[in-house]
């Protein structure tokens, strides 16, 4: 590269004066300017790009969920107000004494006519100045008599011990069938209009973590605040309305599922075909 310097040689001019000529001087090529590589043009993505796919997937998101929320409620009636129970019979003695033996543990399965306690019945061991009879116990000459269940069941309570002195009909063990299960939802007034007797349910137990089929088998003609023990009654003259349940029992088989009273379930009646 040719670079033009001041430095200058000397010249003779016409008129006798010397003058100055540009001396031209090869630079290096390492001494050569060089010039910065342009830089390449960045792709700028559009914003719109981004954000119309995902406000359209909102939109669709929130027309799906309220699509169904509509379609359930035509087609259904759901409640979560709702407890898996069962009739609970207490077994004891027609005679008071005292309990000698359980023999039957918590969750055990018993047939109609096992024994499932021994009560001791007390000897006359004297009377009273009045004249009444004196009871005590006095071991091997005591009566025993025995209880038997009067059906098929799963024990779920022992109320009385061993030792323990029972009075005439007192509980001593607790049985329940299995087979007799039902669920009792509370269901709004509001709602109970759309139901009817031998609607199918469909149950979710929630300590099973599954689902089992039902229906309908009875609506309580009474809301549960009127069959409580204590009716609510308003006596003044402020009145706030509250939506009032109703019990519904629905019939329920747990086949082989292990047994849960008062556990909670999820209850979808369907209203409409």
């Amino acid at each position: 590269m040719s670079v033009a310097t001041p430095e200058v040689t000397p010249e003779q001019a016409p008129d006798g004066k010397q003058q100055a000529r540009p001396v031209h001087l090869e630079l290096p090529p390492s001494a050569a300017p060089t010039q910065a590589p342009q830089a390449k043009p960045r792709r700028r993505v559009s914003i719109r790009l981004i954000v119309l796919p995902l406000v359209l997937l909102a939109l669709g998101a929130a027309a799906w969920y309220g699509y169904n929320t509509y379609r359930d409620g035509q087609l259904f009636v759901s409640t979560d107000n709702a407890q898996l129970t069962g009739q609970l019979v207490q077994v004891g003695s027609m005679n008071p004494g005292r309990v000698e033996a359980v023999l039957p543990n918590i969750g055990s399965t018993v047939r109609k006519g096992d024994v499932i306690a021994r009560v001791a019945l007390p000897s006359q061991v004297g009377t009273t100045q009045s004249g009444q009879p004196r009871m005590d116990f006095l071991g091997p000459n005591d009566t025993q008599v025995e209880v038997r269940s009067p059906l098929d069941g799963v024990v779920v309570t022992n109320p009385a011990a061993v030792g323990a002195t029972v009075a005439a009909g007192q509980p001593i063990v607790t049985i329940v069938d299995p087979s007799q299960l039902w669920v009792n939802a509370n269901i709004e007034e509001t709602s109970v209009g759309r139901l009817r007797v031998g609607q199918p349910v469909t149950v979710h137990v929630d300590a099973l973590g599954a689902d089992v089929p039902g229906k309908i088998e009875a609506i309580t003609p009474a809301t549960a605040g009127m069959t409580s023990i204590l009716p609510p009654s308003n006596a003044s003259g402020n009145f706030t309305k509250v939506i009032q349940l109703v019990p519904v029992r629905i019939s329920v088989n747990l086949g082989k599922q292990p047994l849960l009273l008062g556990a909670n379930v999820e209850v979808k009646i369907r209203t409409a075909e």
